[in-house]
């Protein structure tokens, strides 16, 4: 079990939210049931709107904080926010949460006092997803992207006894078309050591300027290996929906987000309006490897696409002393509705729901991607294939301040049909194949195939 994530660069802030939250960073994501439906936005001074709404979406925007004791009564809100709403109240005390209640009473006089503060505050939980994020770090973030400073596409972990581990790889990276693995360890960047670097300097190292080549040294076979990668633009993923030899209807959903969802369904109604569609394939493989999660909802709907009764998951989440344990229920399809009542004729494709089925997963399917293979593997509905997904089975709920800085905070737990966790340890494959490295052919892709046509 590696350790968490204590601080973050702030091209890493963005690297990891765009990968795991909006695209991964991420992200599986809900709103608290009184959240306002439609909430009024001011975006934070100096950042682009776009940029804004990509990595957090909309948020309501309060009063600017002016005064020390304006500063000290958010600072307290945050805390009581946290205290009251928190996934995991053990892990609160075991990070004796009570003495940072009054911490700074008294000490908060200007912007930089309070960003301090939350920042220790909030990190104190070591909880990657429940983060405070400045509008400086923001900006910063914000003005390094304008200037082409963009990822590598690694993300990493320090274990405890000081290893660094690739944990996720950005799907269509450098770093993901590469020989390099999650679980790899790394050495060095361009020649230099990257022992007892704390993990903020290893996540600066893996971020340049696009065009620019890094040397990465890491462990291959027991022994070091260096692998020259250039950073480039982000890779836009496509979602697909395609008929391969051997009868295979072949589907990807690169991100569970409106657009590419969108994009999923309609891949599938455009093949399925074709003459001949109903008799043109007897598998199904869903492709969802490298998949960094999103919406919660579309998730629970990708479930309902191909299963029509059963549980989809479940969720915990604690209010105070009630913690609230809630059944996600898979209904059938209205004959005339589907997503957001709208007629989505790619819901009433009986054939998905019946036909044999193959999920494909890797160390960087995160979140709603897991929660769907959870669901199929759990109602017996598909063979997953391929490797250990990423282990992130949380959603949080992020809140725009005041003082234009971010607060997210893990309040809920995820958990499959039969009640069990994913979280830190993934989902491990009926199947399990690596993707050699180096290979000129999709071998994962390939053994999905054959388990359906020819068994396991």
């Amino acid at each position: 079990m590696t350790t968490n994530k204590k601080n973050t660069s702030l091209v890493a802030v963005l690297a990891l939210f765009v990968a795991l939250v909006s695209n991964v960073h991420a992200q599986t994501t809900t709103q608290p049931a009184q959240a306002p439906a439609t909430p009024t936005v001011t975006i934070p001074r100096g950042i682009p709107t776009d940029i804004f709404q990509m990595m957090f979406g909309p948020m309501v925007q309060a009063p600017q904080v002016v005064t020390p004791n304006q500063f000290e009564d958010l600072y307290h809100q945050v805390w009581l926010n946290i205290s009251a709403h928190y996934y995991n109240a053990d892990a609160l005390v075991a990070a004796d949460w009570g003495r940072w209640e009054h911490a700074y009473d008294g000490k908060l006089l200007t912007d930089e006092d309070l960003d301090e503060a939350l920042k220790a505050m909030v990190s104190s939980l070591s909880d990657r997803w429940t983060k405070y994020v400045s509008e400086s770090e923001m900006e910063e973030a914000s003005k390094r992207a304008a200037d082409g400073i963009v990822s590598l596409g690694i993300s990493s972990d320090i274990k405890t006894d000081g290893t660094i581990v690739i944990s996720f790889l950005d799907f269509g990276s450098p770093a993901y078309r590469s020989a390099l693995r999650v679980g790899d360890v790394l050495k060095a960047v361009d020649g230099k050591s990257l022992t007892g670097m704390t993990q903020e300097a290893v996540d600066e190292l893996m971020t340049g300027k696009v065009g620019k080549d890094m040397t990465i040294t890491y462990v291959r076979d027991g022994a070091d290996a260096n692998i020259k990668l250039a950073f480039a633009k982000p890779f836009k993923d496509k979602s697909e929906a395609t008929l391969l030899p051997g009868r295979v209807l072949y589907l990807r959903l690169p991100e569970f987000d409106e657009k590419p969802y969108a994009a999923f369904e309609k891949a599938i109604n455009d093949l399925k309006n074709k003459p001949g569609f109903e008799a043109s394939f007897d598998y199904i493989v869903l492709d969802l490897r490298g998949n960094p999660g999103g919406d919660v909802n579309l998730a629970l709907h990708m479930v309902e696409t191909f299963v029509s009764s059963g549980i989809a998951y479940q969720q915990e989440e604690r209010n105070g002393r009630v913690v609230d344990l809630t059944t996600k229920r898979i209904r059938p399809f209205l004959p005339f509705l589907g997503k957001d009542s709208t007629n989505v004729s790619v819901c009433k494709t009986a054939l998905l729901q019946s036909k044999p089925m193959a999920v494909l997963v890797n160390g960087s399917s995160v979140s709603s991607a897991e929660i769907v293979t959870a669901a199929l593997a759990g109602n017996h509905r598909a063979t997953v294939v391929g490797t250990r997904t990423w282990g992130k089975a949380v959603a949080w709920n992020k809140q725009m301040l005041p003082n234009d800085g971010i607060l997210l905070t893990t309040i809920s737990g995820i958990k499959s049909p039969s009640g069990e966790s994913w979280h830190g340890k993934g989902l491990t494959p009926d199947v399990v194949v690596e993707q050699p490295r180096d290979a000129s052919v999709d071998v994962q892709l390939l053994k999905a195939i054959e388990v359906l046509t020819r068994g396991k």
